[in-house]
């Protein structure tokens, strides 16, 4: 009977993946937003870090279970490798800082793809959580939908937030999209953070359950 309450109260390594992948996802958002660089000299780098993190659990799940790619190779490739890219841009960045003049080509080759390999390895990755169903309806489509939201963002501030500055700073359609920008990253984040641990319950709930119907001479 002990074993029995014990197994119960355990949680599932699908639930373990969802909640330590939700909570890795929150960190990120808070050391980047609270955590300055004149405090905290590597924050810069510790944000994408504790993302890229997330995006490794999400991808091979706990011992073996809860990756919201099932372990296919297609999306669990695509996802390690946005997760290997992005820590990677986060430590180039931070060494190199905001001086360019001196920054060696393979640097400034590898800033120029960014933003196109980031998009590649995200919308394969992001399709094929929407397709596999390892992450329930309909929130395997959530991922899909932030990237998109990001992606008319970024766009819209290339296109459109060129324009000249003035003595105030920037010009309000720049400032308005960066702010959309910076809400629909920080805010997609946020989001998937937290569903991610509302997944994690009900996943670890349905597990609970299941483990209960086992009669005890079984368990």
């Amino acid at each position: 009977m002990a074993n029995a309450r014990l197994r119960d109260r355990a949680a599932s390594p699908a639930s373990l993946a969802l909640l330590i992948g939700g909570g890795l996802l929150l960190a990120s958002v808070v050391i980047t937003v609270i955590a300055q660089p004149p405090l905290f000299p590597y924050a810069e780098m510790v944000g994408p870090a504790l993302f890229s993190a997330a995006l490794f659990v999400f991808a091979f799940g706990v011992r073996g279970a809860g990756s919201v790619t099932a372990r296919r190779p297609v999306g669990t490739i695509a996802l390690a490798l946005l997760a290997l890219w992005l820590l990677l841009g986060s430590v180039s960045y931070g060494l190199i800082g905001d001086d360019f003049s001196n920054a060696p080509t393979l640097f400034m080759a590898f800033a120029y793809a960014d933003s196109f390999v980031q998009f590649a390895l995200a919308v394969i990755a992001v399709m094929q959580i929407a397709r596999l169903g390892a992450v329930p309806a309909p929130w395997n489509w959530l991922p899909a939908g932030i990237v998109a939201a990001v992606t008319v963002t970024w766009l819209l501030l290339q296109l459109l937030g060129g324009g000249s500055p003035t003595i105030y700073g920037p010009n309000l359609l720049t400032w308005l999209l960066t702010g959309l920008d910076g809400l629909a990253r920080i805010g997609g984040t946020v989001l998937l953070g937290l569903i991610a641990i509302v997944l994690a319950d009900r996943v670890n709930r349905k597990a609970t359950a299941n483990v209960s119907l086992v009669p005890e001479t079984q368990i």
